[in-house]
């Protein structure tokens, strides 16, 4: 179920099944930014890597590594969109499963993959019914249906645009230089450039 909010539609149920296995960007090429050059910091460094990327996917809304989503549906729309593009294109992660719960018996089914098509090259990615075909009845109730796919632009760092990359080396420092929420020098906005370089990489937003 989605919902419109602030000329953006929100999905309630979204979350994360899988995370990254990496981040778009490492330690090591985090430290040479800050110009640090020893490890007393290199975990906390790496927490910071983490919370700069989950800001600048929430931000553009889109996936950078590949990353396993999960999303709950009431009722089967006309095309179900599968948000945080791009979804992904090749290797083991192209997997999309649909379940849905079985209104007389209230049993758990997934839908057979020769049932639907799925448009990856969309934006975001979408599933359709095949031509002529429909979804199957179902209990309509809360969260009774479940759509699972991945997204990022691939399995490592440097698959990211450098765009993306460097903005979030650029948030990596404001964070590691500013550690509290305000201070008497700046509040804790995120520069200016980090958004113009993530602006650039906006895809748009759901209608």
């Amino acid at each position: 179920m989605r919902f419109i909010h602030s000329a953006r539609t929100e999905y309630r149920s979204l979350k994360r099944a899988t995370d990254a296995a990496v981040e778009p960007v490492s330690v090591s090429e985090a430290k040479a930014h800050l110009r640090v050059d020893t490890s007393d910091d290199d975990t906390y460094i790496g927490t910071l890597i983490t919370a700069a990327r989950q800001w600048a996917e929430a931000y553009i809304d889109r996936t950078l590594v590949y990353t396993q989503w999960q999303m709950k549906l009431d009722t089967f729309p006309w095309e179900v969109e599968m948000p945080r593009p791009p979804m992904s294109q090749a290797g083991t992660t192209t997997a999309v499963s649909i379940t849905y719960t079985i209104s007389d018996s209230q049993t758990t089914a997934t839908l057979s993959t020769s049932e639907y098509r799925v448009d990856r090259d969309s934006t975001p990615g979408v599933a359709r019914t095949n031509y002529g075909g429909s979804w199957p009845s179902h209990l309509a109730d809360q969260n009774s249906i479940t759509v699972t796919w991945w997204g990022g632009y691939g399995a490592s760092g440097s698959d990211v645009p450098a765009a993306i990359r460097h903005a979030i080396l650029m948030h990596v420092g404001h964070l590691y230089e500013r550690r509290l929420a305000a201070d008497n020098v700046a509040s804790n906005e995120v520069p200016f450039g980090v958004k113009a370089l993530l602006d650039s990489q906006k895809w748009g937003q759901y209608r």
